[in-house]
């Protein structure tokens, strides 16, 4: 297999039909079971749907028929990530205190993409990964623990082994709103939700100032749905995570209605209204059809695609980021034509993969960034060299 470069797929399962049509399959990983199993040489697409088979939601099956169509020599490392609940993060043991000792209770999807990466270079194989997935799982600038441990093995500087991800749908919904607060000052943000919706709020630190350097921020964030409280969070009560010491706090409002967010900031070893100890706080909101109607954000690249370490993917008619279609900003790539963008990754990853095999020398993210262009046409993607 030298030369070749693996197809990692990470997403909601396979069918015995995908899978008879990835006749190099060198590792599987189920992440609902814990199973996993890892080759050195490929077994058959029939072993694999025999210990392996099964997608309810009939998304990943259709990802590897379209990579398989693309890309037929290719191996294959295939994470089935998604459980009853959806896609499988990182679980802790004893959740308010495991940050502090940084304890795993359970793998999630960034691990199995670790175990993949691992079992690559065993092989002595390259790796593009497929992430036909978004959502808000972690801090969505880049220091949340998915992205923490993606940089482990790809990003900047670390050749050999790429992650493609979707930017989203592009519809311009307004899931992210980020505001400034001063000690002493209350901000309320208001939403609206048309059914149950997870809320992702994060504390930011201090600014790096003398005045504020030495200072501790306390706040209160209480949230209300029609006018009554249904959640509430002091900062003395939320642990900073292990992996960028910042606060985090995760909460699901039921049913639908107009939701308020109220954050409270008091006055503890910070000046009240000292403008230069302003603290950046953000939230993102997913499910339910909720969006933000005030503090908006215009950024809505979806977790993975955001993270720096990542090739991001959209379409040149989606709503994405304000700034999207100069370069240097997300999506890195935006294709011509429709939807949906999970299942036109696959151009993208087949096109990455071809890029790296044929390469004489080691590429990183910021290589492939570069030979893909912004705008790729459909015969660079093919060739996988940029016209």
């Amino acid at each position: 297999m030298d030369g070749q470069t693996a197809l990692i797929v990470i997403d909601s399962g396979f069918s015995a039909d995908s899978l008879s049509r990835a006749q190099k399959v060198l590792g599987v990983y189920d992440l609902p079971s814990g199973r996993k199993y890892a080759a050195n040489s490929p077994f058959t697409g029939s072993e694999a749907a025999d210990a392996f088979a099964g997608d309810a939601l009939n998304h990943g099956s259709i990802v590897l028929t379209r990579l398989m169509e693309l890309s037929p020599a290719s191996p294959v490392v295939l994470i089935r990530a998604f459980g009853d609940d959806g896609l499988i993060g990182t679980s802790w043991h004893g959740f308010d205190s495991a940050h502090r000792g940084g304890q795993i209770k359970s793998p999630g999807w960034t691990e199995a993409y670790l175990w993949a990466v691992e079992h690559c270079n065993r092989l002595g194989l390259n790796s593009v990964a497929n992430c036909s997935f978004g959502g808000y799982g972690h801090a969505m600038d880049g220091t949340g623990w998915n992205s923490f441990q993606l940089a482990k093995v790809t990003g900047s500087g670390k050749p050999g082994h790429i992650v493609v991800a979707a930017a989203g749908a592009g519809d311009g919904r307004a899931v992210h709103a980020v505001w400034h607060s001063l000690a002493c000052q209350t901000v309320e943000v208001k939403a609206y939700q048309k059914d149950s919706a997870s809320y992702n709020f994060w504390a930011g630190k201090l600014p790096d100032d003398d005045n504020c350097r030495t200072g501790r921020s306390v706040w209160l964030l209480i949230a209300y749905k029609d006018g009554q409280q249904v959640f509430a969070a002091h900062s003395d009560s939320v642990p900073p995570n292990l992996w960028n010491n910042r606060q985090q706090q995760t909460f699901t409002i039921e049913g639908p209605g107009l939701v308020t967010l109220k954050l409270v900031r008091f006055d503890d070893s910070v000046a009240c209204g000292d403008q230069s100890c302003a603290q950046r706080f953000d939230c993102w909101v997913s499910g339910g059809g909720a969006a933000f109607l005030d503090h908006v954000d215009p950024d809505t690249v979806n977790e993975p695609a955001v993270f720096p370490q990542v090739i991001s993917v959209g379409l040149r008619g989606g709503s994405y980021h304000r700034l999207q279609e100069l370069p240097g900003y997300q999506p890195d790539v935006l294709l011509a034509g429709l939807g949906p963008i999970s299942f036109r990754l696959p151009e993208v990853v087949a096109a990455t993969a071809a890029i790296l095999s044929q390469s004489s020398q080691p590429l990183d993210v910021d290589g492939v960034r570069k030979l893909l262009g912004k705008y790729p046409d459909s015969r660079s993607l093919a060739t996988g060299i940029r016209s």
